[in-house]
């Protein structure tokens, strides 16, 4: 299992730009002109930052379980039908 690793601190600007350290950056492979995803939690004061291609993963999974999950309901619907013949 992977875990999460500490790579140090930054401090954002007057313009709101944040550094993100460069060991950081080179294992997680941010280039220049990535795309990030930001997320946050205001009451526990909490941002995260994640590469946008790890959404467009998660969405295509989140898709092709909802297939095979309508593939299951619909074979289930189908095993029910009272009014299917057997064959």
């Amino acid at each position: 299992m992977h875990h999460g690793k500490f790579y140090g601190s930054t401090v954002m600007g007057e313009r709101g730009q944040v550094v993100i350290p460069a060991e950081a950056r080179e294992e997680i492979g941010i280039v220049p002109g990535e795309k990030l995803i930001v997320l946050g939690n205001k009451r526990r004061g909490i941002v995260i930052l994640f590469k946008s291609d790890v959404m467009t993963r998660f969405a295509d999974m989140m898709f092709r379980k909802s297939r095979f999950f309508e593939e299951l309901f619909n074979s289930c619907e189908k095993d029910s039908d009272p009014n299917k013949t057997k064959e």
